[in-house]
């Protein structure tokens, strides 16, 4: 079985999920692929920091109201306690709302992966990606295999080639696009986390929690409905040491946090609401986030990795995958969406599918610059049954065509990954 689409995206959680979004809402054909079945849970700190809601509020769809109306915490400021005791207490202020949201990523990343099909992705879940597609030293695309539930007989699901103009790897710390590539680097300090959802700790006010250590460092944070997501963060050598000396720390994950003065007697671990999961080792990036070749780009953690501690690693996801899909649009659409302002439209207006029209938002072709090519860099596109025709899976025309991996030339200094830098992306003339 093989696919044909103008951007294939490895990983659906949010650097992903959000790409896909504003790639198919401007009119790309874009395949949103995901090892797990969402909803799925994630080890993860579950904090949205205050500029997320900012990102929130420009993706539009319903997403913001969809965060407000699940189960959430409002988060007012965060309180960093050291190892003495000492506690610094800061508020979030500015903005009309002075506060972050805090929700579980079985829901946070459902609701941006339905917001994603809304505007017209397409989304393959419980399929494993496992090697990519070159042509002419570029990545043209990904093999992968989907689970097994019509019981194949060798066990295994059936295996799909998808083919597609660019691939974007958001695939997360263990990204298997850029591993692929060659891209993947690390570097200290090398730690692990693990996580739990625990309900009514006591103390919770409101405000985030860091408590810092010589052993490592332990994050708490309201998710709603009385549930804390508690996060200890600790180095990779002493997890490999207390395997050594018999010792698990899922299995004493409250010991643990009893060790830190201001958190013990707090948790009761019967109030364990969900079992302890792990991530890492942490510190691990990629040298550059573009394919040397062309045709793949990183975005979110496959890209860099935020420690825990800053917080930040959800907001970076979104805030990465806007400046990757405004670099995209430009390739492959003849004509982007207009500015925020401009027109009196959105940065990245709904598309008529999103707004149950129906269809697909034909506004963004309405005029192309003097002097570029009837097609633009995505090739002929006269009306959206013409795209389809090229790109579609199965569509009458498609048969025997693939589409031609896109070089990509990035004014991106190397060591600076897109989730992270304002770049120019270009197709290089073939």
């Amino acid at each position: 079985m093989t696919d044909r689409w103008d951007v294939v995206v490895v990983g659906a959680g949010p650097a992903g999920a959000t790409t896909a979004l504003l790639l198919a809402r401007a009119g790309a054909s874009v395949l949103l692929m995901d090892r797990a079945r969402f909803p799925r849970d994630k080890a993860c700190s579950e904090y949205l920091s205050p500029a997320t809601t900012e990102i929130l509020e420009r993706l539009g769809g319903g997403i913001l109201d969809a965060v407000e109306s699940a189960a959430h915490a409002k988060l007012y400021g965060m309180k960093v306690v050291a190892p003495c005791g000492a506690a610094m207490c800061g508020r979030f202020r500015g903005g009309p709302r002075p506060y972050s949201f805090a929700l579980p990523r079985t829901t946070f990343d459902t609701i941006l992966v339905a917001a994603a099909a809304r505007a017209g992705a397409h989304v393959y879940e419980a399929t494993t990606v496992e090697d990519l597609v070159w042509e002419n030293g570029a990545v043209a695309g990904v093999t992968a295999r989907s689970c097994n539930p019509k019981g194949l007989p060798d066990g295994r699901g059936q295996r799909v080639t998808c083919n597609a103009r660019i691939v974007v790897g958001a695939d997360g710390l263990r990204s298997v696009v850029a591993r692929r590539l060659g891209l993947i680097r690390s570097s200290p300090p090398r730690r692990v986390a693990f996580t739990a959802h625990v309900a009514d700790v006591a103390g919770m006010d409101g405000v985030g929690e860091l408590h810092v250590s010589k052993r490592g460092y332990v994050g708490l944070g309201p998710v709603g409905d009385g549930v804390t997501t508690v996060a200890l963060v600790v180095p990779l050598a002493a997890v490999r040491r207390s395997r050594g000396e018999g010792r698990d720390f899922r299995r004493d994950f409250f010991a643990e946090l009893e060790r830190f003065p201001g958190l013990a007697g707090r948790f009761d671990p019967r109030r364990l609401v969900r079992d302890v999961l792990a991530t890492g080792p942490f510190a691990q990036w990629s040298r550059t986030a573009v394919a040397p070749g062309g045709g793949a780009v990183l975005v979110g953690d496959a890209a860099d990795f935020f420690d825990p501690f800053t917080g930040q690693g959800i907001y970076a996801a979104l805030r990465g995958a806007e400046l990757l899909a405004e670099c995209l649009i430009s390739v492959l659409t003849p004509c982007p969406p207009l500015r925020s302002g401009e027109g009196e439209r959105g940065e990245f207006p709904l598309s008529r599918r999103e707004r149950g029209v129906g269809g697909e938002d034909l506004a963004p072709r309405a005029h192309r610059p003097r002097g570029a090519p009837p097609g633009g860099a995505a090739g002929p596109r006269g009306s959206s049954g013409e795209r389809d025709r090229e790109h579609r899976p199965g569509a009458s025309g498609a048969q025997g065509q693939r589409p031609r991996p896109i070089p990509l030339v990035t004014t991106c200094p190397a060591s600076i990954p897109l989730s992270s830098a304002s770049c120019s992306v270009a197709s290089r003339p073939a």
